[in-house]
């Protein structure tokens, strides 16, 4: 195989993989971004689910995701569970915490913190574009005609 070659494979991969990723990632934050809408408003956290997992080595992990309840503008008070677990708990119960969500939709509340809401859309979009940056640059490494340095 020749550097050509391993170039426009090595560029191919990296880039499509790389976009995809960065695809998934804005696709994510747009989704979160229209679900849980922009009302604000304060929850208190109510209890935790604990959950418990064993990686590959036989070691255990405990995390624990919040639960809070809220009262929309709709008036009945809504419960919902916190995507993001941590150990130890990030909040205490009864604790207040803000939260945002959409009026049409309460259940799709979220806690209003950046990790909660653009941790997952932000590495993904940065991954990809990382990825993508790589394999952009491989390719034209495969076409130097392309290159506009002289």
């Amino acid at each position: 195989m020749d550097d050509k070659q391993f170039f426009l494979m090595f560029g191919s991969i990296f880039g499509g993989i790389g976009s995809i990723f960065a695809i998934i990632g804005i696709l994510i934050g747009v989704g979160i971004n229209s679900s849980v809408g922009t009302v604000k408003t304060q929850g208190t956290v109510i209890d935790f689910e604990r959950v418990k997992s064993v990686d590959s080595e036989g070691y255990s992990y405990e995390y624990y995701y919040p639960i809070v309840s809220f009262t929309p503008s709709s008036g009945k008070t809504t419960t919902f569970e916190s995507h993001t677990g941590s150990y130890p708990p990030a909040f205490g119960k009864g604790q207040q915490v803000e939260i945002v969500y959409n009026p049409q939709q309460p259940g799709s509340a979220m806690i209003y913190s950046w990790f909660d809401l653009w941790f997952l859309p932000t590495m993904f979009t940065g991954m990809g574009s990382i990825f993508a940056l790589i394999g952009g640059i491989a390719l034209l490494k495969a076409f130097p005609r392309l290159l506009i340095l002289k």
